[in-house]
């Protein structure tokens, strides 16, 4: 597990290949094991491939240009009325797709939608999602144009971690 997160990194830049069927399944799959409050699940994905969509969504907020270029975007969509916790959900879900793409050696790069302007009103639209509904952020998934190195845990201080208590 160490290695697929120490290797995830912000992919901007994809390859134009496909990522197959399979791969896309076994994506899905992870999400099946990540945890919710109450169980209650409040999520849904859409997953696009079709050039056209990918084109409009990589137009949604400024930080998403690159998306257009990805294999797969998928959208994190949460159910805001059947669970305070949407949010939290929505990002375990997220950083299970990340860390799967990671493993499979794909790139992938979250996208932020939610409070960015009118972000979330314009993926529903393109996407047809219901009012209701909010957009957490938008996976952009694809086979990386050059390899990123890896994460170099000797950045972060040590005093970052307390033990027992903050002081």
């Amino acid at each position: 597990m160490i290695n697929a997160i120490k290797k995830r990194r912000a992919v901007r830049e994809y390859l134009n290949e496909p990522v197959s069927d399979d791969k896309i399944q076994e994506l899905l799959n992870t999400v099946a094991c990540a945890p919710s409050a109450n169980a209650l699940y409040p999520w849904e994905l859409v997953i696009v491939k079709d050039h056209g969509t990918k084109e409009l969504l990589s137009k949604v907020t400024p930080w998403a240009t690159f998306a257009k270029e990805a294999a797969v975007i998928i959208a994190v969509v949460g159910h805001k009325n059947e669970s305070p916790e949407w949010i939290e959900d929505c990002s375990i879900v997220a950083e299970h797709l990340w860390l799967e793409a990671t493993e499979q050696g794909l790139g992938a790069c979250w996208i932020q939608i939610r409070n960015q302007g009118n972000a979330d009103d314009n993926v529903k639209s393109i996407l047809n999602i219901p009012s209701q509904h909010g957009i957490l952020c938008l996976m952009a998934i694809g086979v990386p144009a050059k390899p990123l190195p890896e994460h170099d845990l000797s950045i972060i201080s040590k005093n970052k971690f307390k033990y027992e208590k903050y002081k």
